[in-house]
């Protein structure tokens, strides 16, 4: 598919080659007509009262026309050429406000609506779509902190009966069979979770949820956190790898990090069947933290991704300073969090 650039600067050449062609041939025409027609007339040199006749033998006019040709041909392709080099830097600098609107587009997400598009010295069509998009924006924004509000809203409403009924079950467990109180603190600690969970998220991408970005030693703390992991994949006959160099020292809010690793860990448990990969590479611009597993049959043929999970990771990993999350799940699933160094990584092992 071309695209819009190309079709302007095609539809131009084809256009001006159409004319340059119309002319050239209504020309070859015209001087056809009068070399073969018409005869000439001029006086005599010394004799001014000679007259002479005479006209072009179709020899002469073949050369003539041949010469005329050629002589197109050598001044009319390189006007093409400059022409539709023209034509090609018209049209980009013609589609350069549409290429900014675009840029600005892909850059808005859940935490950046409350941004409007801008396009200054446009066209009046161009002035008038980012308009239209930005009332779009406007509506989708108030839209969305609505249901944020109501998330909210309705998680504070449900924390206290969830607390409640498993106060109860607590008290009343003497009275009621051990699976059946089991089964019902399981079943209320899950909903608690998803509650707690939503709370979280509605938080986040309401940039209400408060963090402590502070200095993290990252080897120290994944070597806390993923003990409990390795004994999880040990048990499923999988092995989780990790590496991390000694000295990388990360600004993060160690509950917020924690807490992103541990729902991407989750799902490469949940829908993972190898070994799962977790890679720490320091680099100039900050540290990246690989983590990747290739997904089951199952997870493939369905592909619905990581669900609240995944909302879960992305609203964090935008309230983390200067953090970046890029996630793939096709037949492999892989994430890569980049974080901002706290202090200058002292040594560069290789992994």
């Amino acid at each position: 598919m071309k695209s819009l650039r190309w079709r302007l600067t095609l539809w131009f050449g084809v256009s001006l080659l159409v004319v340059v062609t119309g002319l050239i041939l209504a020309a070859h025409k015209h001087l056809d007509y009068e070399l073969r027609q018409e005869k000439w007339e001029r006086t005599a040199p010394g004799h001014t009262d000679w007259v002479l006749h005479g006209s072009y033998s179709d020899k002469e006019v073949e050369d003539i026309l041949g010469e005329l040709v050629r002589f197109w041909i050598i001044v009319g392709v390189p006007l093409v050429g400059v022409a539709l080099v023209s034509s090609y830097f018209i049209a980009r600098r013609s589609d350069r406000p549409v290429r900014e609107v675009n840029r600005q587009l892909a850059n808005l997400g859940p935490m950046t609506l409350a941004e409007r598009l801008r396009a200054p010295d446009v066209d009046p069509e161009v002035g008038e779509l980012v308009r239209h998009v930005n009332d779009l924006l406007a509506r989708l924004e108030q839209a969305f902190n609505h249901l944020g509000e109501y998330t909210t809203q309705v998680a504070h409403e449900l924390r206290t009966p969830l607390q409640l009924m498993r106060l109860r079950i607590e008290a009343n467990a003497a009275g009621m069979k051990p699976e059946l109180a089991e089964e019902l603190q399981e079943e209320l600690a899950r909903l608690t979770n998803y509650v707690e969970t939503a709370l979280t998220i509605a938080r986040a991408e309401q940039g209400r949820l408060e963090l402590k970005p502070e200095s993290v030693v990252l080897k120290e703390f994944l070597t806390d956190m993923l003990e409990a992991f390795s004994r999880l994949a040990t048990a499923e006959g999988r092995r989780l790898l990790w590496s991390c160099p000694a000295e990388v020292v990360v600004n993060a809010d160690r509950g917020a990090l924690k807490q992103i690793l541990f729902n991407l860990l989750s799902n490469a448990l949940k829908h993972g069947d190898q070994d799962i990969l977790l890679r720490v590479r320091p680099r100039q611009s900050g540290v990246s933290l690989l983590l990747g597993n290739r997904a089951t049959e199952r997870t493939q043929a369905s592909r619905q991704g990581l669900g609240i999970g995944l909302r879960l990771v992305q609203a964090l990993s935008h309230q983390l300073q200067q953090a970046k999350l890029t996630i793939r799940h096709r037949r492999f699933f892989w994430a890569c969090l980049r974080l901002p160094v706290a202090e200058k990584i002292l040594s560069r092992h290789p992994l």
